[in-house]
Order: structure tokens, then sequence, then C-alpha cells
């Protein structure tokens, strides 16, 4: 990605350092430092980019021995690993909670998660490894029934800055009507069970 970045600034006769800033200016100054007399300093990080297709070809059919009734919130036939709500810290560092619960839909069934509209500018969706920023929304789709009975996806919320937050999401289950709005606690905090 970085390659075709640099190969697009060729081409255009624009290098890193005379590209436009957000005001429209080429050539001024670089944004400020993330170090700080040595210290470093934390910037507002970005939002969580936009909508994941996260495929039977990107899941994991390795379900077995997952069961839907233990350590999970069930929205069938979509479960959530329950690892962080409630009990558990999250993992902090310094700018982002990672609060790893991986994804678990039925064979066969395609699932859409969105994170709730105000919240969209400090709350992810993740759905693979080595993700450093979440998304708004993922659409799930898991394999038929003659691979696996659960197809899963590593992941899970990411959270911008260090409170305990009410994950407010909306579910939707292709095939069917209507969306069902949970609420999953990020970190020691009482929370509705939906919105």
């Amino acid at each position: 990605m970085a390659i075709a970045a640099l190969l697009a600034g060729a081409l255009t006769g624009c290098t890193p350092s005379a590209a436009p800033d957000a005001t429209g200016s080429a050539g001024s100054a670089p944004p400020p430092s993330s170090v700080s007399a040595g210290r470093p300093i934390v910037t507002s990080p970005a939002p969580p980019a936009g909508h994941y297709q996260a495929g039977c070809r990107q899941g994991q059919t390795d379900a077995e021995g997952f069961d839907p009734m233990k350590q999970v919130i069930s929205l069938d036939p979509l479960f959530i690993r329950d690892n962080f709500s409630g009990s558990a810290t999250p993992q902090f560092d310094g700018a982002v909670q990672w609060m790893k619960d991986p994804f678990f839909v039925r064979a066969g069934r395609t699932v859409t998660v969105t994170v709730a509209p105000d919240q969209q500018r400090s709350v992810g969706l993740v759905a693979e490894y080595g993700a450093r920023e979440g998304n708004t929304s993922i659409t799930f789709t898991a394999c038929p029934a003659s691979t696996t009975p659960y197809t899963w996806w590593p992941g899970g919320f990411l959270v911008h800055g260090g409170d305990a937050v009410c994950l407010r999401l909306t579910v939707a289950v292709a095939g069917t009507e209507g969306v069902r709005k949970p609420v999953i606690p990020a970190g020691k905090i009482d929370c509705p069970v939906s919105w």
C-alpha cells in the first residue's frame, strides 16, 4: 500500500513534503511530532474505517468444541465470545482499549453488525488478525454447514480512550426483518441490555 502511495505521488509530481494538508495548502509545516522531550504524546487516533466484508474465506472453520451456551453474548445466529464485559479489564495501550471477543456465526448465515452512529468515531469492530483499527460495520458470512457448524473470526472491539463504555450495536440478520440492538459493556460498567 505504501508503494502505491509513493508511486501515485511520483506520477502526480506530489511528494509527501509537498502534499496538501487538510486546509488545502501545499508545503505547509508538518504535523507536530509525536515525541516531546523524550516522552511520547498520545495523539487523537483516526476514527474507525468503514464497512468490512468478513466472508467464509476470511473466517476460521476450526470451531470444534465451541458451545453457544458458554461464555458468549448470544444473538443467534451471531455469538460473541464474552471475554471482557463487566469483569475483566481490556488491554489498554495508552490510547485504545482492545477487547478480544471473537465473533461466531452459524453455518450458512449472514449477519451485519454496526456500531451506533454516535459511537462510530470512538468504537470499532475488528474481524481479522493484526488489525490496528476497527470498522464501523462488518458483514459476517459464515461457511456452509458441509464445512463447519460455525465460522468464527478473530477480533472483537476497539475503544478509543480509557473509560469503560456501553457499546451500542445494531445486528441485522439477512433474510429476517428487523434488527436487534444489544449493548455490550466494555470494562466495569453497568449497561442496559439493549438500546
